[in-house]
């Protein structure tokens, strides 16, 4: 398999071969992850590898699945791009809507099909969506927003002229 088509795949026949199956994935391609995205094209560089190792077990198909990508995400101290590192695993059960997956839960999440069938870019979209962290920051030292406020600017007297909203608080706060 190659360039992360959108294709639907029989997890049970692929269960029942054993089959590992490896593909990469364009990033543009995942409309739910694409407006988290800092960057959003669709360059060969920009893509998502992913690894899925079907088998079955007690009449249940199951998939291990392991997800990389270097996403690019927006720094919440500086706003800025920044690269996060994604590299998880999980293990899945394949069951229908609204059935149980016999032995889920503890061990393997489910993921729903639609008899038998899943797309594999909504498998690994789901993944990198639960991968995501709560909030991108570049490390403290790397980050322009924690550069002191007089070495990002060559203008002295711009840090005069930034307004503090607070600043006559105190003197509000003392008159009675």
């Amino acid at each position: 398999m190659s360039g992360g088509r959108l294709q639907d795949i029989d997890v049970h026949q692929l269960a029942a071969q054993g089959a590992v199956l490896e593909e990469r994935f364009q990033l543009a391609r995942f409309a739910r992850l694409r407006p988290v995205l800092a960057v959003v094209d669709d360059s060969e560089s920009r893509t998502a590898r992913a690894r899925f190792r079907f088998r079955r077990q007690e009449g249940q198909s199951l998939a291990s699945i392991e997800v990389e990508a270097n996403l690019p995400l927006t720094c919440q101290r500086c706003l800025q791009p920044v690269n996060w590192p994604i590299a998880g695993s999980t293990q899945l059960a394949f069951a229908e809507p609204g059935s149980v997956a016999p032995g889920a839960g503890d061990q393997y999440e489910v993921f729903e099909t639609h008899g038998g069938v899943v797309t594999l870019t909504d498998v690994v979209e789901e993944e990198l969506l639960l991968a995501l962290p709560l909030v991108a920051m570049h490390a403290p030292d790397a980050c322009e927003a924690t550069v002191p406020q007089d070495e990002r600017s060559e203008d002295p007297a711009a840090g005069e002229r930034a307004q503090t909203p607070f600043a006559g608080l105190k003197d509000l706060l003392g008159r009675k």
